[in-house]
């Protein structure tokens, strides 16, 4: 009989080191645990961001250019969302999806959310800036838009399905999406669960005042505009049509 122990040095086969949420089964194929088919349920900070007015630069502009400014603008936002730590969860052509409380919540997760939008509209206004100074004039009706919604989703593993591991599920992110089609350009609206745990940490950074919102989603009538605060001022956003929905 041939001998089958592995020599000194050799290395262990991919096969037996099992992945994050898998077991090892027989013969080292990976086996998923009961907790990774069946999901889990966490509590998160959802941050959804769109570039208001995108769509006039683009149509003013070769399919090239259009390109060369939106690999640009993700890439702003790509770059905040790592510096704040922030979970890349979508990008949306014109719009990115920001996570906050995977794979382990905490309790600053709304706090860090707020932030990290703050930092989105700078960046987004930083953009604009240089687009104008580059001769992009479609560039002046540019304007980020941005909702912010807490709560409980379920991370769903819906690769079988043609889907992705990790996919969340769940109000929060229904909440932050109506949140940001109802900001104006320049905006960060963030729900009730958003503002009572973070706007009393942020008194000193930014203002919140209670804006009406038209939805007929009984839990969202009414949201919260975040607003930065520089030398005492409160920066206003761009006037725009109200969202009605």
């Amino acid at each position: 009989m041939r001998n089958t122990k592995p020599r000194a040095g050799a290395r262990t086969p991919a096969a037996s080191v099992p992945a994050p949420g898998r077991t090892t089964g027989t013969r080292g194929t990976p086996r998923r645990t009961a907790a990774a088919r069946g999901g889990t349920r966490l509590r998160v900070c959802v941050v959804l961001a769109s570039l208001r007015g995108f769509d006039e630069l683009a149509a003013h502009s070769e399919p090239k250019r259009v390109i060369a400014l939106l690999q640009e603008f993700v890439g702003a936002m790509a770059d905040v969302a790592v510096a704040h730590r922030a979970a890349i969860d979508a990008v949306l052509g014109d719009g990115v999806r920001l996570l906050y409380g995977l794979p382990t919540p905490r309790r600053d997760d709304p706090l860090r959310a707020v932030r990290v939008a703050a930092s989105l509209q700078r960046a987004a206004l930083g953009l604009r800036n240089r687009w104008l100074a580059a001769g992009e004039t479609h560039a002046a009706g540019l304007g980020l838009a941005v909702g912010v919604a807490a709560g409980e989703v379920l991370i769903a593993d819906l690769s079988a399905r043609g889907g992705r591991a990790g996919t969340p599920v769940g109000e929060p992110l229904r909440r932050a999406a109506r949140l940001c089609a109802a900001a104006r350009g320049g905006e960060t609206l963030v729900d009730e669960a958003t503002y009572a745990s973070a706007s009393a940490r942020l008194d000193g950074e930014l203002v919140f005042s209670a804006r009406p919102i038209g939805t007929r989603a009984r839990d969202l009538r009414t949201a919260y505009r975040a607003q930065a605060r520089r030398a005492g001022l409160r920066v206003v956003p761009r006037r725009a049509d109200s969202f009605a929905g």
